[in-house]
């Protein structure tokens, strides 16, 4: 039997979703490199920043995982990854005491990153706490509103790269903007194929996404758009970074999203999406690499 309220190594991986965690790495890691590129990097810097945004990322898997349990948005008929919560796996207030551990320890990364970037990053690492638990949580959650994605493109895609450039230069860079708002694409195409996969349970149980709003047609718009987006934006570099014009190598990887975007376009069951998920998170770490390696050649 399992115990709930003291669950295993493997449970609280399962709990974190280890998949979406490229959401939160990527935009660091790139924001490092230009680092590298800017001034230098600062190890202690980059470190506490990658380490407080995978807490951030976690903590917001968690309190999703809780709150959507509570409100009823997670159900037996539910197609995607199992919620621990909702299979009964975890104890909803153990979720919840992990959410908000994973929240503190970001928060305590976070002091010595404020020591190195002052009040902009205050109101930064802030408002990411906030959001993290806003997001599916409070009186007015975001993604039942159909309010998530503007969020989840600035926080894990722009906003993550300069901050993570500017603690360790201590100057908002342009190229950091660039590939943030890229890896802020990817956060968005993740974030639409999930909705786009549950959008009928979530039009049942009132979680108003923008996709379950719209329906099926606009959710592969949106998740063509936003995996385009990701993979193609890095030819403005050719333009607005010429001395890093290699980076426009990552934009072979449009290849890849064509074809994960043919399958989005065609699917007959919404599990084929879950093979779309794995996809794109695979397809972002694939440009993560791609682009630190030819930012610095």
């Amino acid at each position: 039997m399992i115990d709930k309220s003291s669950p295993g190594l493997k449970l609280w991986i399962q709990a974190s979703r280890p998949w979406t965690l490229g959401v939160a790495v990527s935009p660091v890691f790139m924001g490092t490199v230009i680092a590298h590129t800017e001034g230098g990097i600062h190890w202690f810097a980059a470190i506490f920043a990658l380490l407080g945004a995978i807490f951030i990322q976690i903590g917001t898997n968690l309190a999703n995982d809780y709150f959507d349990f509570k409100k009823g948005a997670d159900t037996d008929a539910r197609v995607g990854p199992q919620r621990v919560t909702q299979a009964g796996l975890i104890a909803p207030e153990t979720v919840r005491n992990a959410f908000l551990l994973c929240f503190s320890l970001a928060f305590i990364l976070g002091i010595y990153l404020v020591y190195l970037g002052g009040w902009p990053i205050v109101i930064i690492g802030l408002l990411a706490l906030m959001l993290g638990v806003l997001y599916t949580g409070g009186p007015f959650p975001l993604a039942y509103l159909g309010l998530a994605e503007l969020p989840a493109f600035l926080f894990f895609g722009p906003i993550a790269s300069t901050t993570t450039t500017y603690v360790q230069t201590g100057t908002w860079s342009i190229p950091s903007i660039i590939a943030g708002t890229s890896a802020g694409f990817f956060s968005l195409a993740l974030l639409s194929i999930n909705n786009l996969r549950d959008y009928k349970e979530d039009q049942s149980s009132g979680k108003k996404t923008l996709i379950a709003r719209f329906g099926r047609k606009f959710g592969v718009i949106e998740y063509s758009f936003s995996v385009l987006g990701a993979t193609l934006l890095p030819l403005t570099f050719c333009f607005l970074a010429p001395g890093h014009s290699m980076v426009v190598v990552t934009a072979f990887t449009s290849l890849m999203a064509l074809h994960a975007i043919r399958i989005t376009s065609g699917y007959n069951h919404p599990k084929e999406l879950l093979y779309v998920l794995k996809m794109t998170a695979k397809l972002q770490a694939i440009f993560t690499i791609m682009f630190i390696i030819t930012w610095v050649i």
